[in-house]
């Protein structure tokens, strides 16, 4: 008997305790989501990276460095190594060669997106 009042009581306040938990704040998610894309350009750098021949490689270490002292100047340390630390998970893990192009292409673009203000 005391079982089953006792599971009466928890299924009836669950629910109730769930929905008392805070809503999340809209400026939060924008950080996460602004974070996140920081992150995806940092792992598509370091992708363009692994697809480019050895000799156009220090071009891009020079735009990688762009972008990175960018992000420093622009958003803080915290966030530009997110983005280093994407770069280096790019450069290091195995991709699909057929994607190399996009890969390139989304870097270029990117880089291009960003200093339209400068």
């Amino acid at each position: 008997m005391r079982v089953r009042v006792l599971a009466f009581a928890v299924a009836f306040l669950l629910p109730v305790l769930a929905a008392a938990q805070p809503k999340p704040d809209p400026a939060e998610d924008e950080d996460l989501k602004f974070e996140e894309s920081i992150r995806n350009f940092g792992f598509v750098s370091g992708a363009a990276y692994q697809c480019l021949p050895e000799t156009e490689r220090s071009a891009h270490d020079r735009e990688v460095l762009k972008a990175y002292s960018g992000l420093v100047r622009l958003f803080g340390t915290d966030r530009a190594f997110f983005y280093a630390a994407a770069f280096g998970a790019g450069t290091s893990m195995g991709i699909e060669k057929a994607r190399c192009a996009a890969y390139i292409e989304d870097f270029r673009a990117a880089m291009r997106s960003g200093s339209r203000g400068q």
